[in-house]
């Protein structure tokens, strides 16, 4: 996780939470991303979302909506198994050990916001860029 982030995330977390996922704050999200990757991220974000709070409606457990999208999280020491029996090779290796702690009931902390913003050279590069697009969409 970022170190800049690290006494804003502090300050948001309960001592209950056993993974931490930050979002990015939507501001700093739209306004420093190519619009592209926000747009595609966003649609993305509420996708996954409702197939989490429809797979959860009527269970015990309860999770806020996730940036599924965003990179940097935490977990306590004592959930490592779940990250190192998943044999992903992706970005899924990220997200499915997620939905197995929600589903086993530990306490996600999704509702922690930060301010990132994309590099504006990247930005620069990226936006309106037809490879960069179908790469982003597509695979």
């Amino acid at each position: 996780m970022n170190r800049c982030w690290l006494d804003d995330v502090l300050a948001q977390c309960e001592s209950s939470d056993d993974v931490m996922c930050p979002a990015r704050e939507d501001g700093c999200f739209r306004n420093s991303y190519p619009i592209e990757q926000y747009h595609s991220e966003s649609y993305g974000n509420y996708y996954l979302n409702c197939i989490m709070k429809g797979e959860l409606e009527g269970s015990k457990h309860s999770c806020a909506n996730v940036d599924w999208h965003f990179g940097p999280f935490a977990f306590r020491r004592s959930l490592v198994d779940l990250w190192m029996e998943y044999k992903g090779t992706s970005y899924d290796a990220q997200l499915i050990p997620i939905v197995a702690a929600i589903r086993k009931g530990y306490q996600v902390n999704s509702s922690i916001e930060v301010t990132f913003g994309l590099d504006a050279m990247m930005k620069q590069q990226e936006q309106g860029d037809l490879n960069f697009i179908e790469r982003g969409c597509f695979n």
